[in-house]
């Protein structure tokens, strides 16, 4: 053999060694992507799932008479209220806010809560008062990206 396909031999495996640590490289890469998204992902979880823990505690309604329930209009919380002083599941709608989480940045949360349907699969009425109420809390990244949306039905029962 000659000296320069030695040479070819070595230029060729070198090729064929970068096209291959490029794509290892790609691979990591997307992996890394993936378990990045999946963490923001919990995170928002936790978020959606310790409010609807927090209001799951409240009662069902102000009025506590099944004819004289709150009227949806009347949902949500007096402007001079924060999160701590919500004292029914309906306070909590149209309720907003931006958390913090270390070095993920800010989460936007927006709650809603609405009558729904007494039977499966729980549809919004409008206008009309329930035995059921649905709590949908919705958070989203810095880009306005929803990234999960949680939602929890509370039933009234008499006694």
């Amino acid at each position: 053999m000659n000296d320069y396909s030695d040479l070819l031999y070595t230029v060729f495996s070198i090729v064929i060694f970068s096209f291959l640590l490029l794509q290892a490289n790609s691979l990591i890469l997307r992996n890394e992507l993936v378990t990045i998204d999946h963490e923001y992902e919990k995170t928002a979880i936790a978020v959606a799932q310790s409010i609807i823990e927090e209001a799951r505690t409240k009662p069902f309604d102000a009025n506590m008479n099944p004819d004289n329930f709150t009227e949806y209009g009347s949902f949500g919380q007096p402007e001079t209220k924060s999160r701590d002083e919500f004292l029914t599941f309906d306070d909590y709608h149209n309720y907003t806010e931006r958390v913090q989480i270390d070095l993920q940045g800010f989460y936007d949360v927006r709650v809603m809560v609405d009558y729904v349907t007494n039977d499966p699969p729980f549809d919004i009425v409008n206008g009309e008062q329930t035995m059921r109420k649905r709590m949908s809390v919705t958070v989203s990244d810095m880009d306005e990206n929803d990234i999960v949306t949680l939602s929890y039905i509370k039933s009234f029962f008499e006694f």
